[in-house]
């Protein structure tokens, strides 16, 4: 259940921000939100990368009471995907015309995608990280606390829609940071999540770029990289 709700929130995020936006009758607008959607997809399907490809290897080594390596690669996936989220920030900010065109937009609805998507770049650093805590929780056992964390975000973001879109009139841009805000919240919910019970701690110290945990994150991972990210990039 945990794993099916979180695949749904980028698509619960987009839904609730194309429902919204379409209410200010523009035609325009609504694209852009559809156009951002892949991207979002895909920068998912990274978080699920990492966050599957350790989660497995934690599994794996708590059973075998291996918990130091558990914890290391626990961090090394977390700080990875954050990492990754950052420099997915960066270099978009950088090229965001382009990679709006890349995305699908057309001239017509360029203004409003740029407004949209500069927003849901900031929060890729935020989700990525997010969907590795609810993954690494989810493999070792406490796929509860993983699930409330990530359904948070969702929620908040449908009260957060309207209030920005229409009562503050940020029009698109209300919906990108109200996406943007969910996300943010929904990370620090996990973060709260994770130093509860038997999950194993976050912590920067246990941090390590060993050839052999980026092997197992690449073996891990890769299958629901490559299943969602090419579906991201076909619809693209």
């Amino acid at each position: 259940l945990n794993c099916v709700v979180s695949m749904l929130v980028t698509a619960f995020y987009n839904m609730a921000d194309t429902f919204f936006v379409g209410m200010l009758k523009s035609n325009a607008a609504t694209g852009a939100v559809g156009v951002v959607f892949s991207l979002m997809a895909i920068i998912q399907a990274i978080g699920f990368f990492f966050g599957q490809g350790s989660g497995n290897f934690i599994s794996r080594e708590i059973g075998h009471k291996n918990y130091q390596e558990a914890s290391e690669m626990a961090s090394t996936g977390f700080f990875s995907a954050l990492a990754t989220g950052v420099l997915i920030c960066v270099l978009g900010l950088l090229f965001l015309e382009p990679l709006a065109y890349l995305l699908g937009s057309t001239d017509t609805i360029l203004p409003y995608t740029k407004a949209y998507l500069s927003v849901i770049l900031l929060g890729a650093p935020w989700m990525t990280s997010s969907l590795v805590l609810n993954n690494q929780m989810r493999f070792q056992g406490n796929a509860v606390y993983a699930m409330v964390g990530i359904i948070v975000g969702a929620v908040l973001n449908i009260g957060l829609d309207p209030l920005l879109i229409f009562v503050f009139d940020m029009g698109i841009s209300g919906a990108a940071w109200a996406t943007l805000l969910s996300q943010i919240c929904s990370f620090l919910v996990l973060l709260v999540m994770d130093s509860r019970g038997t999950n194993i701690r976050i912590r920067f110290k246990n941090f390590t770029l060993k050839p052999a945990y980026l092997k197992e994150i690449v073996f891990g991972g890769s299958p629901s990289l490559c299943r969602q990210g090419l579906a991201s990039l076909s619809t693209i």
